[in-house]
């Protein structure tokens, strides 16, 4: 395309070359030809006035008087003249002696007149005499009504020849001149064809390099104008449209990479062509190491591979729940569907998988607190049940049994009370429909009340409670209902599960930003297994002694809501058989929402 105004400009030269060569052939043979005829016409005219003298001054017969006659016409005229008889012979010649000339009788000029009876005859031929082409006219010479003879008038074509290497030389220079215009006219025009078109290719090889930005900056008219302007909009056109197509494909890559569930394309080929984030998470592996994978491969961890081929043999979808158990359990819900192109035909496989680990512990949990609340509810129940029916069936006559049984009924009934209110309370605070009371508090101060509700207990078994030292102000901002209650909770089961004689330690440290409240024991400890699930409902690592303890087993959950309540943190450290020891973790002011 660069050389396309040469080869426009190439095919004008030579248009405009064959039309200049026609041109010069054409003028040049119409010129000759006019010449030609000028040639004849004074050949014609001067032989016409030399026949006239001849009859005039009656010389005809008298060849002496003729000759001189003719000699007189050599140097004026500077052209032949020569006089014949009826049978061809020279009587006189101006510029050869006439005795030495052969007979003219078969010349073609002389047949015309002297056979033809042509009012003239014509011929051009080499002249051996002249050694150059000559062309003759030859006119019949007229005495008294009778042809005696002919004047033969001749003249050298090198004069014609002169005259047209003349004309050719005039006519090159003008022809060459208007050649070299019309192939700057020509060159002109090329270019102003091709600059437009050159710059549309220009800004379609930039459109093809996916630079939609460009654009056909040209002043042409007519059809290639038009070109440009469709250009142009095809551009813009193309720009909107990858506009959108980017920004379609942004919102679609922000919203895979950030979906939490996982999403993997297996391409046609059986080949990892996409995934994301959770994707990446689930398997354990950057994605540079998937990408381009087989299948087989990268489905090795929930075993998918199976339900991906089944999902290329059938062209259906497959779900499933797949389990992996390493680094730890997860279990997931795993969705397999074919994708399609164009013309609805498979391209390949796409594999979403959503993380119910939580959801099945959830459902686990929710199973085990209905059944744990079936049975906390059940054993009190079925006490106070029993008992009361005894006491009304009157086989029960003895006071001292009586008064037993009606303790027991009522110490039943006071644990189903405060299971019912743990469980409301509970329930309000996960609802966080108890609102907090902020206040500043001396937590110091806070522990040393509490320990006086502990008294009966610490007596009971002979614990020995280490306390903050009261002069040690503790400040922070916190609802007090709810802060004695966890510091009621954890002193309490401190003393629950210390031996007789034990020792319960309460500790407080501060910095800047928060407060810390340690509870440490020597009891009975925790196994480590069940350190992360002491914080649920109704879990009790020794179910005997838990129920013989009087709890209900929601005192832990509870006090882990409050603290999050109040934006805190929780940890706990145990060794069976060691004790155990609570850090509760609390910001010294709380943020107003």
């Amino acid at each position: 395309m660069k050389r396309l105004w040469f080869r426009i400009a190439s095919a004008f030269f030579i248009l405009i070359l064959v039309l200049i060569f026609i041109l010069g052939f054409f003028l040049a043979a119409l010129l000759k030809n006019a010449y030609t005829d000028m040639t004849r016409n004074h050949l014609v005219e001067n032989a016409e006035m030399v026949t006239q003298l001849i009859v005039a001054s009656e010389s005809y017969g008298e060849r002496e008087q003729l000759q001189e006659l003719i000699q007189n016409f050599e140097q004026p005229i500077q052209m032949r003249f020569t006089v014949v008889d009826t049978e061809g012979v020279v009587l006189a010649d101006s510029e050869n002696d006439p005795a030495e000339m052969n007979n003219h009788f078969n010349r073609p000029e002389i047949q015309d007149v002297l056979e033809q009876d042509e009012a003239f005859g014509e011929s051009i031929r080499y002249s051996t005499t002249q050694d150059f082409n000559m062309m003759y006219v030859a006119l019949p010479l007229v005495s008294e009504g009778e042809t005696v003879g002919a004047v033969r008038t001749s003249l050298s074509l090198g004069v014609i020849d002169d005259a047209m290497n003349r004309l050719w030389f005039s006519l090159s220079i003008a022809l060459g001149l208007m050649f070299l215009i019309a192939a700057i006219a020509s060159t002109m025009l090329a270019r102003s064809i091709t600059r437009p078109i050159d710059s549309i290719m220009n800004v379609t090889s930039r459109l093809r390099k996916n630079d939609y930005s460009s654009r056909v900056n040209t002043e042409a008219k007519g059809e290639i104008g038009d070109l440009s302007q469709s250009i142009n909009a095809l551009a813009a056109s193309l720009q909107r449209q990858m506009k959108e197509i980017e920004e379609n494909e942004q919102q679609l890559t922000s919203i895979i990479s950030n979906m939490v569930s996982g999403v993997m394309l297996v391409n046609q080929d059986g080949k990892v062509e996409l995934l994301n984030s959770a994707m990446e998470r689930f398997l354990s592996q950057h994605k540079g190491n998937l990408i381009g994978q087989p299948y087989e491969k990268v489905g090795e961890r929930f075993a998918l591979s199976p339900h991906i081929h089944a999902v290329f043999e059938t062209n259906e979808k497959v779900h499933e729940e797949v389990h992996s158990y390493y680094p730890q359990e997860r279990i997931m819900d795993a969705h397999l569907a074919p994708y399609y192109g164009q013309g609805w035909q498979q391209r390949g496989v796409i594999v979403v998988l959503h993380d119910i680990t939580e959801i099945r512990r959830l459902e686990k949990m929710r199973s085990d607190f209905v059944a744990n609340v079936s049975h906390e509810l059940k054993t009190p129940v079925t006490s106070v049940r029993g008992f009361s029916e005894t006491l009304m069936s009157g086989e029960v006559t003895d006071e001292e049994t009586t008064k037993q049984f009606l303790k027991i009924i009522h110490d039943e009934s006071q644990r189903l009370d405060r299971l019912i209110r743990d469980l409301l309370n509970l329930s309000k605070i996960e609802r966080q429909k108890m609102p907090l009371n902020l206040e500043t508090l001396n937590m110091t101060a806070l522990v040393h009340e509490v320990s006086v509700t502990l008294q009966g207990a610490i007596e009971e078994k002979r614990t020995r409670l280490v306390l903050p030292h009261p002069s040690k102000d503790v400040y922070l901002q916190g609802d007090e209902d709810r802060l004695r209650q966890i510091i009621l909770n954890l002193v309490g089961n401190g003393i629950n599960y210390t031996a007789e004689g034990g020792t319960v330690t309460v500790s407080l440290k501060e910095n800047v930003e928060k407060v810390r409240l340690i509870i440490k024991d020597d009891g009975i400890g925790i196994p480590e297994e069940s350190l992360p699930r002491i914080f649920e409902r109704f879990y009790r690592v020794d179910r005997a002694r838990s129920r013989h303890s009087g709890g209900t087993g929601l005192g832990l959950a509870i006090v882990k809501h409050l603290i999050e309540s109040h934006h805190g943190e929780i940890e706990v450290e145990s060794r069976e058989g060691e004790g155990t020891t609570f850090t509760v973790i609390l910001p010294k002011k709380q943020e107003e929402k």
